[in-house]
């Protein structure tokens, strides 16, 4: 193995610098959904409770 060459080629430099911003990226879109799922989940325990006799 030669240990002078850089591991990485342009391309696969390239391919590495995207799927780091794809994967910032969809940690963002997991962190959104999350929040908004946790909203909804409280929205529809609170009626729910107001529904139900106590």
């Amino acid at each position: 193995m030669d240990r002078t060459r850089d591991p990485l080629d342009g391309d696969e430099r390239a391919e590495l610098h995207w799927l780091r911003a794809e994967n910032a990226f969809l940690r963002v879109q997991l962190e959104i959904l999350t929040r908004i799922a946790t909203g909804y989940a409280r929205d529809v325990d609170a009626l729910l409770r107001r529904r139900t006799p106590g």
